[in-house]
């Protein structure tokens, strides 16, 4: 029987996990897969190039489907990786420096055991998982981030002539270098009104990026646009 040949794929996604043109995308993902055998997904950063996380999916003939998951740091050390099987997996921290902090085993979403490690690898207590996040920051703040938008909105004609007013809510992702991407309207007014808080949104200056544990993330972001009329 002549062996299946891999496929192998490449396609943009934006913040989280749905399709994106290349130019607004945060993520490209690199996939080599056997339809119906296994798939091999990496994940990189867009804008860094840097690599997020590998993922590896095999079909058995059970019908279980093994699915093991690798984190890595910006420093090119592994973050995490992941193991899972059926409603169980088993989980492998490491911390900064490569070397394993805690193993653990899941089952059903809930940790059912839990062994942790201190840097030379001797058993120590576990504690609880401190989740650190710092979100991004623009340029001086909230306030500059307002006044910018105040500042640069060109109140189309048709609408002012019109007296449409309101509020329109964009969501955006700011990457992991302070970037601008993937700018959407959540609640729009009007064709003309939503597109100039597009258009004011996505001059926007380089943020300070987000950071979660200490390494740069993609973080979506949310900000209202006012038109009134005096």
């Amino acid at each position: 029987m002549a062996q299946i040949q891999p496929t192998k794929t490449v396609f943009y996604q934006a913040f989280p996990d749905s399709a994106a043109q290349v130019e607004e995308a945060v993520y490209r993902v690199v996939r080599t897969e056997v339809s119906g055998q296994n798939r091999l997904d990496s994940l990189f950063y867009t804008n860094s190039k840097r690599l997020v996380h590998v993922r590896s999916t095999t079909w058995q003939s059970a019908g279980d489907t093994l699915v093991t998951t690798t984190q890595w740091r910006a420093n090119g050390k592994k973050a995490g990786e992941t193991t899972s099987l059926g409603k169980r997996s088993e989980h492998t921290t490491y911390d900064e420096e490569g070397h394993i902090s805690q193993k653990s085993v899941w089952e059903r979403g809930k940790k059912i055991a839990a062994v942790c490690y201190s840097d030379t690898g001797a058993l120590i207590p576990c504690s609880e998982y401190q989740y650190v996040e710092k979100m991004p920051e623009y340029p001086g703040g909230p306030q500059a981030l307002l006044q910018y938008i105040g500042s640069s909105i060109q109140y189309p004609k048709s609408a002012l002539k019109r007296r449409q007013k309101g509020v329109v809510i964009i969501t955006f992702v700011v990457d992991e270098t302070g970037q601008v991407r993937y700018t959407r309207v959540k609640k729009g007014i009007s064709p003309e009104l939503d597109a100039e808080a597009l258009r004011v949104i996505s001059g926007l200056a380089k943020f300070e990026p987000g950071q979660q544990n200490g390494e740069t993330v993609p973080v979506h972001y949310t900000v209202p646009v006012t038109f009134a009329i005096k």
